[in-house]
């Protein structure tokens, strides 16, 4: 059954991306399907933005995020540092992190949010770098943690699962509880290509084999103890936005604001093996709103 959302949320966390750039090329991205040009966040948008985060009281966390690399954009730094005091989460890849940029986190952030999609060969394959680099900034994130005498940034993976890495996936669990994340949040593929349509492990019914999945990989993470969430593994016939239902929004680098990352830019899916195209849908941009009167407004 379809609800509606209350009339009365607010707006508790936006999501900010400052750049649709990236310095990979990972092959299940939203980006390889894009034939427009990729840009980033000006000047102008991003302190309309800041004016808007500013003024809205009910703001609890910004995820410094979005399809491209947030640390890419040659502002990062800058502009993290003038974000209102309330909760930080940046997503990144962790391949290029400089030092003053893991300064900044490990003074700033209260979440870092890191993509791990496999062991060495399937890490590889999937990101095109090794995943040394990635374990080598995850430890100067936590040796700069313990300069700061901080416990955050709270470390999580985000492990996208296909048949491409499930067999890694048991073993991952432990050596990322072993580099020090605190946290795995496992999703689904949602297949860009006509190649990888087959690769998904979801399914329209009962779905044993992922349900022997679960169970093995929740003995691990208590084991490990670390926190391990899961996706679903069939259909769901309710249908429920929880961007909206927990006063989330989306801010895109063109300033657009979209009730989520999958509205924010146009993309093509592949679901149950049918293609499926997304057109964007955004309900008004900072340069001539500002977010609170575009989250309240009718539209929305």
């Amino acid at each position: 059954m379809n609800k509606h959302a209350p009339d009365d949320v607010s707006i508790k966390k936006v999501y900010l991306e400052l750049t649709q750039r990236c310095n990979l090329n990972c092959i299940s991205c939203f980006r390889q399907n894009w034939d427009f040009p990729q840009t980033q966040m000006s000047e102008e948008v991003f302190h309309r933005c800041l004016e808007g985060l500013k003024a809205t009281p009910t703001l609890e966390e910004i995820v410094l995020g979005g399809i491209g690399e947030p640390t890419l954009h040659p502002k990062f730094i800058e502009w993290a540092n003038l974000l209102p005091d309330v909760k930080l989460t940046v997503t990144s890849n962790a391949y290029a992190w400089s030092d003053d940029m893991i300064d900044l986190m490990a003074r700033r952030f209260h979440r870092v949010v890191v993509s791990v999609d496999g062991l060495e060969a399937e890490f590889k394959l999937i990101r095109n770098f090794e995943l040394g680099i990635l374990e080598k900034n995850i430890k100067r994130l936590i040796d700069a943690r313990k300069v700061h005498n901080r416990y955050e940034p709270f470390l999580i993976a985000q492990i996208v699962i296909s048949e491409y890495n499930v067999e890694d996936v048991s073993m991952l669990i432990k050596r990322l509880a072993k580099m020090g994340f605190m946290k795995i949040i496992l999703s689904n593929l949602l297949p860009q290509n006509e190649a990888d349509k087959d690769k998904i492990l979801y399914t329209l019914y009962d779905n044993p084999r992922m349900k022997d999945y679960r169970q093995q990989w929740l003995n691990i993470a208590m084991s490990h103890q670390i926190q391990l969430k899961f996706p679903n593994i069939q259909l769901k016939t309710e249908r429920r936005c929880n961007f909206v239902y927990d006063g989330t929004m989306t801010i895109n680098s063109d300033g657009n604001i979209a009730p989520c990352y999958r509205f924010a830019h146009p993309s093509i899916e592949y679901v149950f093996g049918r293609r499926k195209q997304v057109y964007a849908f955004t309900y008004g941009n900072v340069k001539e709103q500002n977010i609170e009167d575009i989250w309240n407004s009718r539209l929305y």
